[in-house]
């Protein structure tokens, strides 16, 4: 399913990097009319970069090489590889998109760890089960990297074959990006500190 790429100057009250093209979420959105915040938007040049990307004005904006073809699936693929992940934007992106086209683009590839990540997701938000068999017995990838989101316990989606280690459901599922000020509590170990002042104090008590 290809998106209608007609490129705006403005995009959710922000100006569109010049000779930049909508990509990721931003795309999906603005393509498809879906009604739905883009916090941290992304776009692609015309030409070459220093670094590959930069930051411009409350966008990312990534050189040329970057660019992900014309059709929904390159987009959701853009924003699952590059962006922060969003479930909000991709539960609405299913919903505009329906079921075949997510069907085609599992059954292209059905053991690659983008395609079964997004077959998960898909399953999960909606609750619709695709007309796809399960997915043969290749190493299982985690739904989000737990380098880079606060994640919980995983649990394997034989379907899938991917790791459940979100934080919610598919109807509701809050998002924790691991950002220095977060890795910073984690290594103070506030609950164990706060932990162990109880015990002291129910000690002395009793």
């Amino acid at each position: 399913m290809e998106l209608n790429l007609e490129m705006p100057p403005v995009f959710q009250n922000r100006l569109v990097p010049k000779e930049a093209r909508l990509a990721g979420w931003a795309a999906l959105v603005h393509g498809l009319g879906i009604a739905a915040p883009v916090r941290a938007a992304s776009a692609v040049a015309g030409g070459y970069i220093k670094g590959s990307q930069r930051k411009e004005a409350g966008w990312t904006v990534f050189e040329k090489r970057y660019w992900p073809g014309r059709h929904v699936a390159d987009h959701i693929g853009f924003a699952l590889r590059h962006e922060w992940f969003d479930p909000l934007v991709l539960k609405r992106v299913f919903d505009a998109v329906g079921p075949d086209t997510i069907s085609a683009f599992v059954r292209e590839t059905p053991t690659g760890t983008l395609t079964r990540r997004v077959w998960f997701f898909y399953e999960s938000m909606t609750g619709r089960r695709l007309p796809i068999d399960d997915a043969p017995m290749v190493t299982a990838v985690d739904a989000l990297d737990p380098k880079s989101y606060v994640t919980s316990n995983a649990v394997l989606s034989k379907r899938h074959r991917v790791r459940d280690n979100l934080l919610g459901t598919g109807g509701y599922c809050p998002v924790i990006r691991r950002t220095e000020a977060i890795e910073g509590y984690r290594e103070r170990r506030l609950a164990h500190k706060a932990a162990k002042t109880i015990a002291c104090i129910s000690h002395t008590m009793g």
